[in-house]
């Protein structure tokens, strides 16, 4: 973990010292998220949340950006069958680093890597009698660290900012035991709606 918040320290020193223009804010939104081994799915998608702090730093200006985010995001999966249903929720501390093109300074698309480190894991849902359950469950069942590729694009209303954004997941995520009933090589698959306030 203290990799990563050496990287956010140096990678805001570097903005601070280059950049024309550097904007912060904070952003807030809904989550649907899917595991997938080959290909992502679009069923049995998770809904979640993410939260963060957000800057924007202007390489040229009204053209072309460098955004860094750090903040919370659910991920995880839901599973239906004969007995009921029940959501994997996994929680991650997510730092997102990505370009950003501008058109007209209205529309911007967006595209970088995230990194994420796992922080919580649990398991919740109703059985096929009605009976709802949630319950911890242990963290050394994923691997800690995540990592994939992120894009998306925006409108943005100064001050406020509405977007959709796509985490693709690189890493293999399992590490213990669950791997034997969800497989062995599974990634995660985020959609996210947001809303961004800057200042």
């Amino acid at each position: 973990m203290k990799k990563y918040l050496v990287l956010v320290i140096v990678l805001f020193s570097f903005t601070q010292i280059f950049a024309q223009e550097t904007r912060f804010g904070v952003r807030g939104g809904l989550n649907l998220s899917n595991f997938f081994a080959d290909e992502p799915d679009d069923t049995n998608l998770r809904p979640g949340f993410n939260v963060g702090l957000t800057t924007k730093t202007a390489l040229i200006e009204d053209m072309f950006y460098l955004q860094a985010e750090l903040g919370y995001t659910t991920k995880g999966s839901k599973v239906e069958g004969d007995l009921g249903e029940a959501s994997l929720n996994l929680g991650y501390i997510d730092l997102p680093l990505m370009a950003s093109v501008s058109f007209a300074n209205l529309i911007n698309l967006e595209g970088g890597m995230y990194a994420a480190y796992l922080v919580n894991t649990s398991v919740s849902g109703e059985t096929s009698n009605g009976v709802n359950f949630s319950d911890d469950i242990s963290s050394d069942n994923f691997k800690k660290f995540d990592y994939g590729l992120v894009g998306g694009a925006n409108i943005e209303l100064q001050p406020l900012t509405i977007g959709v954004r796509y985490h693709y997941g690189l890493q293999n995520i399992m590490d213990d035991d669950v791997a034997n009933y969800l497989g062995d090589d599974v990634r995660n698959s985020v959609f996210q709606l947001y809303v961004a306030l800057s200042f």
